[in-house]
């Protein structure tokens, strides 16, 4: 495991603070000797999001031998046909193959609503994703510190990740309120992609933003739909995640069984039940991104354009 510190130099920029991390990564701010700040994203091997809080006490300030409120950080699962999802732990090797997977990413998102990647470095032998630092807080931030959280930000959200889908990318895989920034400007800008690992049978995701485990736009707009419904109820839509089928083929489960599992999984109490004041069109929309196959990101794009226009 790599230990970074502040002062320690990698390639031409200088490590002078911690920003953050994940399950497989931490990030640090750095700079230059001409005065430029980047952001600079370092491979860990914390073995998955559930693993994360019992390998250190739990803080309120960036630390990166703890995890403060604010960070959820993603797993890593095995997607068993007997057993249904269950946290994977995963090596160096494995997680600097989803770093250069995500600088892959990066190059192909072109930096507009996501973070421009400047330079892959190294630092002993493993790398080192080099991107623009963003100024800026996040969403879960600005719901606890309960700042106020515009739907516009989630409208241009959306807006990115059809633009991404259009460039070549599948999905971002982790859509929470962690992973989208807001600058002073109220500039949005999407964060950590979780990229495809290469196995059928895990998939890297945070379960509560994606009970389903889908590795497709569909799984990216039930992120946002969840969002919406944290905002509204102050609460998750399900007490538990993921759904237990989630991302494993039919073929080796009683379809019966699967549907009746389904079918009790998305009986989540409705926005209006526990928030009266809650829009009827937003109810809508959280319940056709979660229980109707053929209503997608577009769709959830154009209904919160609608709704907007309109309030």
């Amino acid at each position: 495991m790599l230990e970074i510190k502040n002062g320690q130099q990698i390639g031409h920029w200088e490590v002078v603070d911690f920003l953050g991390r994940g399950a497989f990564a931490q990030v640090f701010l750095a700079v230059d000797s001409a005065g430029n700040h980047a952001a600079l994203k370092v491979g860990d091997e914390s073995g998955g999001g559930s693993f994360v809080p019992r390998f250190g006490e739990v803080t309120g300030e960036r630390d990166p031998a703890r995890v403060s409120p604010d960070e959820t950080p993603a797993e890593a699962l095995f997607l068993d046909p007997a057993e249904g999802a269950r946290p994977e732990v995963l090596n160096a090797h494995e997680v600097d193959e989803l770093l250069l997977a995500e600088s892959e990413l990066l190059e192909a998102g072109c930096g507009r609503g996501i973070p421009t990647l400047r330079e892959v470095a190294e630092k002993e032998g493993r790398p080192v994703l080099v991107m623009d630092a963003v100024d800026g807080s996040t969403l879960r931030n600005r719901i606890r510190n309960q700042e106020g959280v515009k739907l516009g930000w989630l409208l241009e959200t959306a807006r990115t990740l059809e633009r991404l889908n259009r460039l070549g990318w599948e999905c971002h895989g982790d859509v929470k309120p962690e992973n989208i920034l807001v600058t002073p400007t109220e500039k949005v800008v999407l964060i950590d992609p979780a990229p495809a690992t290469g196995r059928p049978d895990e998939v890297v995701a945070t379960p509560w933003y994606n009970p389903f485990l889908r590795r497709d736009s569909k799984g990216d707009a039930q992120g946002l739909a969840i969002i919406l419904y944290e905002l509204l109820c102050g609460a998750m839509p399900f007490d538990k995640v993921p759904f237990h089928w989630a991302g494993i083929e039919c073929q080796p489960i009683d379809e019966e069984s699967r549907d009746l599992d389904h079918s009790l999984f998305l009986a989540y109490p409705r926005p209006r039940e526990l928030n009266p004041k809650a829009p009827r069109e937003i109810e809508r929309m959280i319940y056709l991104t979660l229980c109707d196959e053929a209503y997608g990101l577009p769709d959830f794009r154009m209904d919160l354009e609608d709704f907007l226009l309109k309030s």
